[in-house]
């Protein structure tokens, strides 16, 4: 019994239909929907307002496909079905949209030009458009702070007001008393000296010194500022002689008063300086890649050479002229060398984003150089305070020195990498000399050397051209020749 109604319960196979059954589509809830449609004919309007009263999706799309059949162009149509219109045309996906941009600028590149929102600009203008700097009277791109700066100072002029380098201010007609009397303007108030050396002596309210090339912003005393912009000048024409051109303007440095103020201003809770990496804690001095300013558009790129300069601590007070230095070259390096392309993202963006690689990435001095220069005006360059009748290399002797002391020179290739290391501190600082000692030899090691010469003229050359494939190219000729000198350049420092 159980067997017949297991066999009753589950029959066996079945033969497949000859046809498929056939499935017709519902009708629209608005079963009249076509009527409606053909009963408007050509009158937009009709079809507008009746694909604004439909209430299914699906129903108003209908209609609005009907309009475009009608008027391709319609905007409002186009836009209800998604459609994005761009270049004059209308695109019905964003694939599609995003195909034709591909292409474009493509064809575009092949013309030398980029995009910059919704207009074609030639490929070297984009920095300066995503920066949002604009081109003054003579044609030349620049920041609009610079050239609300130097609208200023000419309505200023204009006033008869004078320019005081001593703390980079403008003094009214009325004020001149005050300027004779050698008081100092804080604020809404003048102050003597000793009062206006305690309302600089923060960041936020530095000192400004100018001199004809530097500017000096620094939380020491007047007399200190005074002398770091000395010491800078001094640093000057070696820095020219390096690189072979000047920056377009003077270039900004910062001289801090102490250590604390040093460590706060680079990493503190609130940094003013940043630097991505953390250099700061290699060396008396550092470089401030992520000092930028947002709070008023377009954002402003603060990067400059840092130090500071201890005079109450006896241990640290010597070093202040040595960092101040080499400060002050880095920023100079920086006014030949910009990262443009970097900047202007930053700007889009709005941000500054967890890494500088390619801040520097788009350097075309190499970072060696760079830090060389900065090690060479440092302690390998004249000593500026010899005293007469004295050697004035006993710098550089000193510096020769520590680099034997600390492990000689390393392979050329790995100074020309210039692979600093925060985890490796006391190689990296001393890779910074190590550079330093390879441009010293460059610049005075070899007087007679007409090949190297002529490398290191090609490099000036194209650099002063801002031939950044030639640069490219001097550069690693630089090198070539270099790296067949190594023993020359160890003999030069005695260190063989």
């Amino acid at each position: 019994m159980l067997i017949a109604l297991l066999s009753f319960a589950f029959p066996g196979p079945v033969a497949t239909p000859a046809r498929a059954p056939v499935f017709v589509a519902r009708p629209s809830q608005d079963a009249d929907l076509e009527a409606k449609i053909r009963a408007a004919g050509g009158d937009v309007a009709k079809l507008l307002a009746l694909a604004k009263s439909c209430t299914k999706d699906a129903d108003a799309r209908k209609v609005y496909r009907a309009v475009i059949a009608i008027d391709a162009s319609h905007a409002e149509a186009r836009k209800a079905l998604g459609h994005q219109f761009y270049d004059g045309k209308w695109f019905e996906s964003l694939t599609e949209l995003t195909k034709y941009k591909r292409d474009e600028t493509a064809r575009m590149k092949e013309k030398g030009l980029a995009r910059f929102k919704d207009q074609w600009v030639p490929e070297g203008d984009l920095p300066f458009h995503n920066m949002g700097w604009v081109k003054d009277a003579s044609g030349k791109w620049t920041s609009p702070h610079e050239l609300a700066r130097v609208k200023e100072q000419a309505e200023r002029a204009a006033a008869g007001f004078q320019f005081r380098a001593d703390d980079n201010s403008w003094v009214a007609p009325d004020d001149m008393q005050h300027w004779t009397e050698l008081r100092w303007k804080c604020g809404d108030q003048w102050l003597e000296l000793p009062q206006a050396n305690e309302y600089h002596s923060k960041l936020e309210t530095a000192w400004e010194l100018a001199s004809e090339h530097f500017l000096v912003i620094t939380t020491c005393e007047w007399d200190a500022g005074n002398a770091a912009r000395w010491f800078a000048e001094k640093s000057y024409p070696e820095l020219v002689r390096i690189f072979g051109v000047e920056p377009a303007r003077r270039s900004e440095f910062v001289v801090l008063a102490s250590l604390e103020q040093y460590n706060a201003a680079a990493g503190g809770t609130r940094p003013l300086l940043p630097d991505a990496e953390g250099y700061s804690s290699l060396h008396g001095a550092y470089f401030a890649d992520l000092a930028f300013d947002f709070s008023v558009p377009p954002a402003q790129f603060f990067g400059c050479g840092v130090s500071f300069w201890s005079r109450k601590d006896e241990k640290l007070r010597g070093w202040g002229p040595y960092w101040l230095r080499w400060a002050a070259a880095q920023s100079f390096v920086e006014g030949l060398d910009p990262s443009y392309t970097f900047l202007g993202e930053v700007n889009q963006v709005g941000t500054i984003g967890a890494s500088t690689a390619a801040f520097w990435a788009e350097k075309r001095i190499p970072r060696w150089l760079r830090y060389g220069a900065a090690s060479y005006v440092e302690r390998f360059m004249k000593d500026p305070e010899a005293a007469e009748g004295a050697s004035p290399w006993s710098l550089r002797d000193f510096a020769f020195g520590q680099i034997q002391r600390s492990g000689g020179l390393r392979k050329l290739d790995e100074v020309f990498a210039f692979g600093l290391d925060i985890a490796k501190l006391e190689s990296s600082s001393r890779l910074y000399h190590e550079a330093g000692l390879v441009v010293a030899f460059l610049l005075d090691g070899a007087p007679t050397d007409t090949k190297l010469a002529a490398a290191h003229g090609a490099f000036r050359a194209a650099l002063k051209a801002g031939d950044s494939t030639a640069i490219k190219a001097s550069v690693a000729t630089l090198q070539k020749e270099l790296a067949s000198r190594d023993s020359a350049i160890r003999k030069f420092a005695g260190l063989q």
